[in-house]
């Protein structure tokens, strides 16, 4: 039936009919105007995949009529031609109308909208599990996840997809879908043999290969294009972008937002998600208030950045962003990142994160941050960060640190760490491979801590807060306490890191294990059972302790 529109490209001027229906040319150039409009249906069908609504067929086929009634020109010698020409410039102002001023004309909706999901924060969150804070960077988690492409028997059919940030059994993972390279190779008639996880948390772990079909995914073709499939049956939603998502049994989904339009589609609203069965194909729907606890991503990125646009840019109408700019606040952009950012708080939670500077401004703080909850759209704003240090301050002075080896920061994300807002910032090499993660404290850049070893940056940054910022009373003082134990060694343990050697070591008497790394003293990888020895270390509740100073029987 759909089909039928395409009726809609003949000329519809009964007096231009009444002067040609004679001429061959004239029943010639109708149909095949007939054909365009269904070329031009089927492409916005069929590709583009848009929804059957009415707000769907005004807002893409207007500009294609106003072109078929524009044509209508060449039949000037027939007496009332221009009333389907003046018809179509009509439609051709009304396009470039809704296409470009319309926009303009509801920047208070779009900040109401917003505004109506937000509330602002006089106090910061409560300080995240450090087990939990995201180390590992996108990038190298995907050149750990290159390499598991070649374990497969026809490694060349496939390429890695889309890489998310995701809670699975109460761990983060970087989660990466296999995908096909070409309409040639899904012509193999050969599933997708799984997707690729590796741990956001230990920087140690390999990424692993997880072996599970899949037929119905984003790059194939025909009916088995994952968001084919799913209009085929919900034909009148309006769809979002696909996120992958396996379960807590790495049994792999698919997940597809859809929702309304408000304001002629302008302002999307998400009121649930389709969930899709990769190897199947079924589709279930899900409600807002029924989404299953493993589902993280529910709010697509392009939605929350949009939102984010608009909390800060209209907060007083469309005319203060020219002139006066007034209580005005932008996130921050960035060159080959992604605007806003997935991060877990201490629930385990998924929020997009942004940071927001003042317009056109070089300064290197921020004015506050906000979170969008992933799964119900709720806006946070915490206000309180204003005049800490933004993500590219933080970035520099990662990268300055460690200038002479000239790594290249990853994606910079701001928690709660310690009760102090702090930056965590990965450092990689030209070739993506993690070499050092800096965590830089947002109040003062002059706190920071690095190591290639979570347990040993941690310590080293409750440290730095404890003696750099002791007038700061959310300082957990109590926490990094410098102690010294002298004793026998009773156990010793060595692992090969990239680089370097981890010695973990008990001392009798004492149920903590002690971990130093080569790199900081070269000595330890000589350390026996037996060996005395005196270590300085920073009293923690943690079972394994970064050791601050270690000096061996024999090696004074």
């Amino acid at each position: 039936m759909i089909y039928l529109l395409s009726l809609l490209a003949l000329t519809l001027n009964p007096i231009v009919w009444k002067a040609y229906y004679r001429s061959k040319v004239f029943l010639y150039t109708q149909l095949l105007r007939v054909i365009l409009g269904a070329i031009i249906i089927f492409i916005l069908t069929y590709f583009q995949l848009i929804d059957y609504s009415v707000q769907a067929a005004i807002k893409f086929s207007l500009f294609y009529l106003a072109l078929f009634f524009l044509a209508d020109i060449i039949y000037r010698k027939a007496k009332g031609f221009y009333y389907t020409s003046f018809l179509g410039i009509a439609m051709l102002v009304a396009s470039a109308y809704f296409q470009f001023v319309y926009p303009l004309t509801i920047a208070n909706d779009k900040y109401d909208f917003v505004a109506a999901k937000a509330t602002v924060a006089k106090e910061q969150e409560e300080s995240t599990d450090e087990q939990h804070i995201a180390v590992v960077p996108e990038k190298y988690a995907r050149y750990r996840s290159e390499k598991k492409l070649g374990e497969l028997s026809h490694a060349s059919y496939y390429d890695l997809g889309e890489s998310t940030l995701q809670k699975i059994d109460d761990h983060l993972y970087w989660v990466t879908p296999i995908e096909y390279t070409g309409f040639f190779k899904w012509m193999k008639d050969v599933p997708v043999p799984g997707f690729v996880k590796m741990s956001a948390e230990d920087e140690n772990k390999d990424a692993v290969l997880v072996k599970s079909e899949m037929t119905y995914v984003p790059s194939a073709y025909f009916n088995e294009d994952l968001k084919r499939l799913v209009r085929k049956k919900h034909k009148d939603s309006v769809l979002l972008e696909a996120s992958f998502e396996p379960d807590d049994n790495d049994k792999p989904y698919y997940v597809v937002p859809y929702g309304d339009y408000n304001k002629f589609r302008e302002i999307v609203d998400v009121k649930g998600i389709y969930i899709i069965d990769p190897e199947s194909g079924e589709i279930k729907d899900y409600k807002m208030n029924e989404i299953p606890a493993f589902i993280d991503h529910v709010i697509p990125t392009s939605v929350a950045e949009d939102w984010n646009e608009w909390y800060g840019k209209y907060v007083h109408g469309f005319w203060n962003t020219i002139f006066s700019k007034e209580d005005i606040k932008v996130p921050t952009e960035w060159e080959d990142i992604d605007e806003v950012n997935g991060v877990f708080n201490k629930d385990l939670a998924l929020n997009w994160f942004t940071d927001f500077t003042r317009p056109k401004s070089d300064s290197g703080s921020m004015v506050g941050y906000s979170l969008i909850n992933a799964r119900d759209g709720k806006l946070t704003f915490y206000e309180n960060a204003n005049g800490s240090l933004n993500g590219k301050s933080a970035i520099n002075v990662a990268e300055k640190t460690f200038r002479a080896e000239k790594y290249e920061a990853g994606t910079p994300i701001l928690y709660t760490i310690y009760g102090q807002f702090t930056w965590v910032v990965p450092l990689m090499d030209s070739n993506n491979v993690l070499r050092q993660i800096v965590l830089v404290n947002a109040k003062d850049e002059k706190v920071y801590s690095y190591s290639n070893e979570k347990s040993k940056l941690f310590n080293d940054y409750k440290y730095a807060i404890a003696t750099l910022l002791k007038d700061d009373n959310t300082v957990p003082t109590d926490l990094a306490d410098m102690k010294e134990l002298q004793g026998t060694i009773s156990n010793v343990y060595k692992s090969e890191m990239e680089g370097s050697t981890v010695v973990r070591f008990m001392v009798d008497k004492d149920k903590r294990i002690f971990q130093v790394s080569s790199n900081d003293f070269p000595y330890s990888i000589f350390l026996e059972k037996g060996m005395n020895v005196s270590v300085q270390y920073m009293d923690t509740e943690e079972v394994v302790v970064s050791v601050q100073e270690l000096v061996m029987a024999g090696f004074e």
